[in-house]
């Protein structure tokens, strides 16, 4: 039986990249390509068709900012589909102040944790009825090597573009912890070319999907929840240090 599978945030950089690598990886899963707006999804849908994938896509509007949304996502998705076997929570942003910024500060904070982080508890909460009727649901998350406190307590990574999004990430990493019951897996792209980062990134966004495609796609016993990346041309994951 073909799996389900939801991506959030899928029109564009990592999730487009994503959803692109599960499609070449396993042609028979339905992917939901989840954006903001039903014409963005269904605009990156037909860049995928330009580019010869042909397994099932469809489209779906999925605020993760908006609960609206989320339910009313959730239950398109059980109306149409009846389960979920696979969310990828990859929607998220990286807003950076402005140097000595005071005025927009906290709201800069808020609107990073509000996607980030409430945004993936909210979308995983909801959907966890759905994720209950699959023989092997597995919840990704998608997180960054920015997320480690230990990488940044050594001073192996250069200094951050963004505060907010480092922050909100090691928070998204303790929200994975206390979903590992469900099997969650903390997902680090790399640095990659997306609009997240001004494209200024190392890798190609294609690159940095191959690490949630191998998770999505692994033997349930091979990668224990936890915390994983894929560099350069490896074929299994590796672990990144909390």
């Amino acid at each position: 039986m073909p799996r389900t599978i939801l991506i959030t945030g899928a029109n564009r950089g990592i999730g487009f990249s994503i959803v692109q690598g599960l499609a070449v990886r396993k042609s028979s899963d339905q992917l939901i390509l989840a954006a903001r707006f039903v014409d963005k999804a269904n605009g990156a849908i037909a860049e995928l068709r330009k580019l010869g994938i042909t397994a099932e896509i469809d489209s779906l509007a999925l605020d993760v900012m908006d609960d609206v949304s989320i339910k009313a996502a959730e239950q398109t998705v059980r109306e149409r589909y009846g389960k979920l076997d696979i969310l990828i929570n990859n929607a998220g942003i990286g807003l950076v102040p402005s140097p000595g910024e005071i005025d927009n500060l906290r709201s800069i904070y808020n609107a990073v944790y509000d996607t980030n982080v409430s945004g993936v508890a909210v979308v995983t909460s909801v959907f966890l009825p759905l994720l209950a009727l699959s023989p092997d649901p597995r919840v990704i998350n998608v997180s960054s090597a920015r997320a480690s406190i230990e990488l940044a307590m050594s001073g192996e990574l250069p200094p951050t573009r963004s505060i907010p999004y480092s922050a909100s990430k090691t928070a998204l990493n303790v929200l994975t912890i206390e979903y590992q019951k469900l099997h969650p897996n903390t997902i680090d792209p790399g640095y990659c070319k997306t609009g997240l980062n001004g494209y200024e990134g190392l890798r190609d966004p294609l690159d940095g999907a191959g690490v949630v495609v191998e998770l999505a796609n692994a033997a349930r016993d091979k990668y224990k929840s936890g915390f994983w990346a894929m560099e350069n041309d490896a074929e299994e994951c590796s672990t990144v240090p909390w």
